[in-house]
């Protein structure tokens, strides 16, 4: 429930950038206040600094003593206050402060460039006035009353005003510039986001019995372009795999049905007439149909636990003599045919692997040069450089060698060198396929070889045992 109820990728985006956005304008805006108020208070300093020195360069210039206050004349937001020594008299005073009585002492405040600071004198009288003061300073003067104190002020609050003016805009614009944010980003994301929504409706629209379709592919090199372009290579590697599980499926099922076509009718036939049935004819029929049942069944099996990588290769430490295979499948051959084996080129040849599966690849290998030699097998082993060679080599017929250029779908599935070859003849088409396979899962390959007559099957392994996926990997 909590799932279904997550915000989209469009609106967390959203929601992020304008935090995000809203932390960058409060940190903004404190700074800027920072500033601002730091630049008035600075400006004020000097502005009163400005009219002390003029009040005392007026006051030292005097040509007489004046017993009464003096109004001053107002310079611009600062008012000044001139008192005595100690601080109990007012001498002198800015027109807009002259009523007031002593607004402030002087304190030593070694900070400060003349070495005074002030403290406010709070009291009922006033109150009124000091509501209007603020960033004072204080030094001393010479006048001809005698020794007296300078007290600048910037009156009105123009400092405050500013900041509260300046706070008051961010408050206000802050929001607005979120609001325009979010929105542009909203529709910003939108049109990013477009691409992608456009390809998952295709993906969506696409059904599994029509994987020929492709999504949209955006102009460019960008991670849209990218992704549309690795979604169509994974849809057309499950249309590959669909066609081949169809194909694969369509030909073991053709496969199959032969060879039980065959036990059907030959046991029908039998028992529709039992006295002249012949019956160690039948027999022979049913085994040898029964034993193509099993080798069929076993290849399939072979290969689908192949396909889905469960077929374990031993220990690279084993080894495995190709020499030795190779007599023992001469030796095989002789026992069961007229055809002559010739082993003279056959040399000690050790490699690392797997026994079993390199003793079926090479019996695939001899079974499939007994169907087609005349009368006689050729073997041979070798090294090549980090290889181990090994190659089987029939007679065949007359002027029927392999058309090399064509020869590499003979090692796919259901693949026969002759569709019009009988079935005794003509295997199950998954001999070669199975040897392909076990090859490269050994770091090698399987090919045939240019010869004029019969065929030549050559068998590339790695010595060291090393296989292809351990490379990729």
């Amino acid at each position: 429930m909590a799932r279904d109820r997550q915000l989209s990728i469009r609106a967390r985006l959203t929601l992020i950038f304008v935090l995000a956005i809203a932390v960058i304008l409060t940190f903004t805006g404190i700074a800027l206040v920072n500033l601002v108020h730091r630049s008035l208070l600075s400006q004020a300093a000097n502005q009163i600094d400005a009219v002390m020195e003029q009040t005392q360069m007026g006051f030292a210039s005097a040509s007489k003593v004046v017993d009464h206050q003096q109004v001053l004349t107002m310079q611009g937001d600062v008012v000044v206050q001139v008192t005595n020594a100690a601080g109990t008299r007012v001498w002198a005073a800015s027109s807009a402060i002259a009523n007031a009585p002593v607004l402030a002492k002087a304190v030593v405040d070694f900070s400060s460039g003349s070495g005074l600071g002030l403290r406010y004198l709070h009291s009922a009288a006033t109150s009124s006035t000091l509501s209007e003061l603020s960033s004072g300073q204080v030094a001393s003067i010479t006048t001809k009353r005698g020794q007296g104190l300078i007290f600048g002020y910037v009156y009105g609050g123009p400092i405050q005003h500013s900041v509260r003016v300046l706070l008051a805009s961010l408050l206000i614009s802050f929001p607005l510039l979120l609001l325009m944010s979010g929105g542009l980003i909203w529709l910003g994301i939108g049109l990013a986001l477009a691409p992608v929504e456009a390809i998952r409706r295709r993906v969506d629209a696409i059904a599994a019995e029509d994987l020929t379709q492709r999504v949209p592919v955006t102009g460019g090199d960008d991670e849209i372009a990218r992704m549309a372009r690795t979604v169509n290579e994974m849809l057309a590697r499950l249309e590959s795999a669909s066609r081949f599980q169809q194909e694969f499926v369509s030909n073991a099922s053709h496969e199959l049905r032969s060879p039980l076509t065959t036990l059907l009718a030959t046991t029908e036939r039998a028992t529709g007439d039992p006295a002249h049935a012949n019956w160690p004819e039948v027999a022979d029929v049913i085994m040898r149909e029964g034993r193509r049942l099993d080798g069929i069944i076993g290849d399939l099996f072979w290969l689908a636990r192949h396909d889905e990588n469960h077929v374990d290769i031993e220990s690279v430490d084993v080894d495995v003599d190709f020499d030795d295979l190779l007599y023992e499948e001469a030796s095989r051959v002789r026992s069961m045919s007229e055809l002559n084996v010739d082993t003279s080129a056959v040399a000690p040849t050790r490699v690392l692997g797997d026994p079993t599966m390199m003793k079926r690849m090479i019996r695939n290998v001899v079974d499939n040069a007994m169907r087609y030699a005349q009368s006689e097998l050729r073997f041979d082993s070798h090294y090549d450089g980090d290889d181990a060679v090994i190659v089987v080599s029939d007679d065949g017929d007359e002027g029927d060698g392999i058309d090399v250029g064509e020869s590499a779908r003979f090692f796919e599935r259901f693949t026969r060198a002759d569709a019009a070859r009988t079935r005794q003849s003509g295997g199950t088409g998954l001999g070669l396929a199975i040897v392909t396979e076990i090859a490269l899962r050994h770091g090698g390959s399987a090919q045939f070889v240019e010869v004029e007559t019969g065929s030549r099957i050559e068998l590339r392994v790695r010595r060291d045992g090393a296989s292809n996926e351990s490379k990729r990997t």
